[in-house]
């Protein structure tokens, strides 16, 4: 491994404070969702022992000696301490700097949910580690700081797209879409893919790293980056420019999901079905979320780049880089009282009085359907909320059927 990858940030942790502090506004909630730190292929083709990790129930150890193997698509020591860095930033600015959330760990004030993966389950430990300390672990007599994550059986997991008929079918036919194949031939795709496929052949013997053929650009970007983020000998040729474009072009066939709304539903909709309750409850200051300030979602890029496709705010040209976090704040009015009773009927003139902004990698983003109608920079909950239910599947188990004919007039609107 290279050394000057030890623990080397992929990517900015400074937080601007300014974005989270406000004199007209109070913070009153944050969702944060998460791609997991850097990790192992999920190829047989590579040997394992390219990578160190540690044992699953470990965080970071400095102890170089009797290190288990590593398993496919597992967390590497890199990774975790990319979840470590994330968790101490998110401690300097809610803890340490803004008070939001208690110096010792409050289980009442945070909700902890991952995909039932190693990587997203030991991402989500690390980064609480990083900010409360602690192992995070599901042995309670192990860690002062247990937390049971929640996490949903496989059946009906929805933080990343699943399959379905309709999407299946809709995904088919992205790259038969008129706008992607024009936009393939202006830019040359076909020339680029074969660039990069000689650069494979021509170093096939010279480094592990090798993929003859590839189905998607998001695909290639996942097992280059196992290599790369890790310090792992790559094939001569990767310039910063191709892999600048590598990343650009996987980004693209992201962001194609727009031309199929539906994708968007099927894809991503259910989740984004379980935000809006957690968000719309925290809104209206439902009794069951009273002390709740703060829920993580340990999920994937594909979890990252569907949120970002579905509310129309993937501003960047970049495939969502390992250890990415999405976060949703709700902010409330500073001068306003809500009623010490609550009911339905003000209901509607408490969310009026509250505001959601959008932050990918400590940068604001912008939701698109709600650019004209945001209020200091952000999207009032109340638009917020419809924006988010347009984007809910009405009936997911219907919708997800589709017939012979309706394949038939997708396929005729593509051309």
């Amino acid at each position: 491994m290279d050394p000057k990858f030890t623990y080397s940030a992929l990517r900015s942790t400074d937080v601007p404070y300014k974005e989270y502090e406000s004199d007209k506004y109070d913070l009153k909630f944050v969702q944060i969702i998460t791609r997991h730190g850097r990790r192992t292929p999920e190829s047989k083709r590579y040997p394992l022992t390219m990578w160190i990790c540690n044992s699953l129930d470990q965080l970071i150890t400095n102890k170089d000696e009797e290190r288990p193997e590593c398993n496919m698509g597992q967390l590497t020591v890199l990774g975790i301490q990319d979840q470590i860095n994330v968790g101490k930033a998110y401690k300097k600015l809610f803890i340490d700097h803004l008070h939001f959330l208690d110096k010792d760990y409050n289980s009442k004030q945070i909700f902890i949910r991952s995909t039932n993966r190693e990587r997203t389950i030991s991402s989500a430990r690390s980064l609480m580690h990083g900010l409360y300390g602690g192992s995070f672990s599901d042995n309670q007599e192990k860690s002062p700081h247990h937390s049971s994550f929640y996490i949903m059986n496989e059946a009906d997991e929805n933080m990343y797209p699943r399959s379905s008929p309709r999407y299946n079918f809709l995904k088919s036919l992205l790259k038969k879409h008129r706008d992607v194949i024009e936009e393939n031939k202006k830019s040359k795709l076909e020339d680029f893919t074969k660039k990069i496929q000689k650069i494979f052949e021509d170093s096939k013997f010279d480094t592990a790293f090798y993929v003859p053929t590839w189905r998607s650009y998001a695909g290639l970007v996942n097992s280059f980056d196992c290599f790369r983020n890790n310090g792992l000998p790559l094939p001569k040729g990767f310039t910063p420019e191709i892999i600048e474009r590598m990343y650009a072009e996987s980004a693209k066939e992201f962001k194609s999901m727009r031309f199929f709304p539906e994708m968007s539903q099927l894809g991503i909709g259910r989740f984004v079905n379980d935000l809006n309750k957690q968000m719309y409850l925290k809104g209206v200051n439902d009794s069951s979320v009273k002390d709740l300030k703060l829920a993580l979602y340990s999920g994937h890029d594909t979890t990252l780049a569907a949120l970002l496709v579905a509310y129309d705010m993937y501003e960047d040209n970049r495939h969502p880089v390992t250890s990415s976090a999405l976060e949703y704040l709700l902010f409330q009015d500073k001068n306003y009282e809500a009623p010490s009773r609550f009911g339905r009927s003000n209901e509607k003139e408490l969310i009026n009085h509250q505001y959601v902004k959008v932050i990918y990698n400590h940068k604001p983003v912008h939701i698109g359907e709600c650019k004209d109608k945001e209020v200091d920079g952000m999207c009032p909950l109340s638009e917020f909320i419809k924006i988010s239910q347009s984007i809910i599947p009405k009936d997911y188990e219907q919708q997800s059927k589709i017939s012979d004919e309706q394949k038939k007039m997708y396929a005729n609107l593509v051309k």
